[in-house]
């Protein structure tokens, strides 16, 4: 029985399920947004590749901790220039709320399908298929690995979440670039915080407690503090209680 594939199955609709759905109820049958959730996804991924060589210098560092910092650091900057770039370029991406909304979502999304998803269902074939790789964690049932797999499910949310924050801080940045700088230092200090809590504490719910509240605080920056420009729509302004 594929036990270990189920299990991965349900988490990739944990995972991908609410950004979707909230999405789908949303957009509805609203092609141009459609479009604009695929492009932010592209976006991402575009930008993962051309800073991938980058990464494949860990070598070159004598400490961990120093390698978190530089992958970090080109995660800012890649992402949010490459947002930059694509809003600056092509007005539809700014054409309303809605569609820096959905931009942010589809980045999101993207990055929940390809980092996660893929992952998690590659890893339980192989353990259904009783395939011995050393790197592989080791897990006693299918259950303990739905459980410990879960809160990777939760923290896809949390990014997305950071995803739609800095597209709209980005959008910002259209008009004074200051908010550029603002949305790499913020993406900087999330990613290094998030590995160097893991990597220091192993302790996961940490890790995730600590980049949901830092996500918070920036969605609510994004969100209620700075200004939205008069001719965007509120359709898609998320809510956030103060």
């Amino acid at each position: 029985m594929l036990e270990y594939t189920f299990y991965a199955l349900l988490l990739s609709v944990i995972a991908l399920g609410p950004i979707l759905g909230f999405f789908i109820y949303k957009a509805r049958f609203k092609t141009e947004l459609w479009v604009i959730f695929i492009i932010g996804g592209v976006t991402w991924l575009l930008a993962l590749i051309v800073r991938t060589p980058l990464l494949l210098a860990k070598s070159m560092f004598p400490w961990d901790l120093v390698y978190f910092a530089y992958a970090a650091i080109l995660a800012g900057l890649f992402e949010e220039l490459f947002r930059y770039f694509f809003m600056k370029k092509w007005n539809k991406f700014r054409r309303s709320n809605a569609h820096i909304f959905s931009m942010g979502l589809g980045w999101g999304f993207f990055e929940a399908f390809i980092i996660y998803v893929l992952s998690i269902v590659l890893i339980a074939v192989l353990l259904d298929l009783g395939i011995s790789v050393h790197e592989l964690p080791s897990y006693a049932s299918p259950f303990e690995f739905f459980m410990k797999n879960l809160t990777g499910a939760f923290e896809r949310w949390i990014a997305t979440l950071l995803h739609v924050s800095l597209t709209f801080i980005v959008f910002q940045a259209l008009k004074k670039k200051l908010y550029l700088y603002l949305a790499i230092v913020i993406h900087t200090i999330v990613d290094f915080m998030a590995v160097t809590i893991a990597y220091s504490t192993q302790n996961i719910v940490l890790t995730e407690l600590a980049v949901t509240i830092f996500a918070l605080i920036v969605a609510f920056y994004a969100f209620k503090v700075l200004p939205l420009p008069e001719q965007i729509s509120e359709e898609f302004r998320p809510s956030i209680s103060t």
